[in-house]
């Protein structure tokens, strides 16, 4: 074989100087170095308009540095279950929940009969906190975008992951990550898991030692003068009982809704960078930031309250003074930023009612008991729904076999009567998408690309737009293919991206791609996301 392809070879290299004699030589492209350090920030429950709504309010060195990038103004998931677990998920491996397996925070499994978290590992145990269970990406099914950086440098590239959730962390991590760290609320700490360490380094034992949240006694949360229409109101304020110590369970438990956590957490991130020496080495370090607090703030008062307006302008000042620390410690010029979100978020029930949007809150009790009595009805008395979630009916298996009923058909009686109750748009059989038989349209593809047989329930529902499965009328939640819940920004900045607005369309799955692309790496394994080349040098 070798020998067949030699000749045709010598013969294309010898036409190549008569080639090039008859056209100019081309110029070459301005070669592109790669950054000392890349800093992927993920801003939980961060919708698009935020970055519109309240720029006249962004200092010059928070937001406003990133939009002076390539930002995308039209970046929108193209799946269904826009909840945190599996948008963390999308964003560093560059795919959706049926190729990656986060399908949900937790979903029902069927052959243990319990919920499974998506960063539950029985084999690890916490670091540094509380006694108990660690987490570990052992559900993630394929790799992230950290891990082919450390693949590619013979493991010389550092990856560290940093949020107040542990699914937040560990999934951006991925499997090869030196490092995810979580903030514990009971203790007031960030822990690990010996899926990392056997122990917290000295850095990190020191920083919990200094109790980060002492600094916020006795602080009220009172908006800022230029939060518009706030009126520098208070916004929330933590009563304490005499003689209570601070900081203790009850203190840690207000402060974990208040805007003060991205200050504690991006000074841990900070102290990361200087003490683990990001972006000090020869090869390529990542530095994943997932800031939590605004999604504890964005569910209990939703997306078009005071709080939630004063919460995006401090982490604009937050995120400022972050990077001057950055441009002090490894030189911002040396660096590639990106800004993205998990998910989006519904207003809640009380300004959907409103202003007409929709129905408001969504009637999940009612819709079960109607699935159960359809099937009752077609098949005879029997416990035939086992579990159910936001997104899935899982039907009992044992009453199945039981009756000796085929699954299609319960699942198709099951789908029917979801799609009659009241709130829900469309819902979906396993059997459809096993076979590949879904309609053709938007909404199914969304539908496609958060099923996973091996992890998915048996009835995909799909809620009405402004249906909103709310504890109540003030409280509101994500979890939608709706564009609420489905658009968020997608911001490079750095010297390998190209200044402007961009109203090309895009998808999350997009980061990871272009990511890789620019530092010249393997796509993740699952990745479907393509490189935003018209954002690149």
């Amino acid at each position: 074989m070798q020998r067949r392809t030699i000749r045709p070879l010598v013969a294309m290299l010898a036409f190549i100087p008569l080639f090039a004699a008859a056209h100019p030589p081309v110029q070459a492209r301005t070669y592109v170095r790669r950054p000392r350090l890349v800093v992927v920030i993920v801003i939980d429950q961060f919708r698009y308009d935020y970055l519109v709504r309240f720029r006249p309010q962004f200092s010059a060195g928070g937001f406003n540095l990133l939009l002076s990038g390539a930002s995308f103004s039209d970046c929108r998931y193209d799946y269904a279950t826009t909840t945190t677990g599996p948008g963390h998920a999308t964003l560093f491996t560059g795919t959706y929940s049926n190729i990656h397996g986060i399908t949900e925070n937790e979903w029902y499994d069927h052959t243990s009969h319990h919920t499974a978290y998506c960063v539950a590992d029985p084999d690890t145990r916490l670091v540094g906190g509380t006694e108990g269970p660690g987490a570990s990406p052992r559900n993630l099914l394929v790799d992230t975008l950290g891990d082919e950086l450390r693949l590619a440098s013979n493991f010389q590239s550092k990856v560290i992951a940093i949020s107040l959730k542990d699914r937040a962390a560990v999934l951006p991590g991925g499997h090869t990550a030196n490092a995810a760290y979580w903030w514990d609320s009971k203790t007031g700490h960030f822990v690990t898991s010996t899926y990392y360490m056997p122990s917290l380094p000295a850095w990190v034992a020191a920083f919990n030692q200094s109790q980060p949240a002492r600094a916020y006694c006795g602080q009220r949360w009172q908006a800022l003068a230029e939060t518009p229409d706030a009126g520098g109101q208070l916004l929330g304020e933590f009563h304490p009982q005499p003689g209570e110590p601070c900081p203790d369970a009850r203190f840690l438990a207000w402060l974990d809704s208040t805007p003060y956590m991205n200050q504690i957490e991006l000074k841990f991130a900070t102290e990361a960078i200087r003490q683990e020496h990001l972006g000090q080495g020869r090869a390529t370090d990542l530095l994943a930031i997932s800031l939590s607090v605004n999604d504890h703030i964005g569910h209990a008062f939703g997306p078009y309250s005071a709080r939630v307006v004063d919460t995006t302008i401090r982490t604009d000042h937050d995120l400022a003074e972050f990077f001057r620390a950055v441009d002090s410690t490894v030189g911002l010029d040396h660096c590639w930023i990106a800004l993205s979100a998990d998910h989006g978020v519904a207003p809640n029930p009380a300004f959907i009612k409103l202003h007409h949007l929709g129905i408001g809150n969504f009637p999940t009790d009612q819709m079960r008991e109607r699935i159960e009595q359809a099937l009752r009805q077609a098949f005879g008395d029997d416990q035939w729904v086992e579990a159910s979630d936001e997104f899935y009916i899982y039907l009992n298996r044992s009453a199945l076999e039981k009756h000796h009923l085929d699954e299609a058909k319960a699942e198709s009686v099951a789908a029917a009567a979801a799609a009659s109750s009241p709130g829900v748009y469309a819902a979906f059989t396993r059997i459809q998408f096993l076979t590949s038989s879904l309609p053709a349209s938007p909404l199914a593809r969304q539908a496609a690309n958060s099923f996973n047989p091996k992890r998915s329930g048996d009835v995909f529902l799909v809620r009405d737009p402004y249906a909103v499965p709310a504890e109540d009328d003030l409280r509101t939640t994500h979890g939608s293919p709706w564009n609420y819940d489905s658009q968020v920004p997608l911001v490079f900045w750095g010297d390998a991206f190209k200044p402007g607005v961009y109203a090309s369309a895009c998808q999350p799955v997009d980061l990871a791609a272009t990511l890789a692309a620019a530092l010249g790496l393997t796509q993740p394994a699952g990745s479907q996301g393509r490189p935003l080349t018209e954002a690149m040098k």
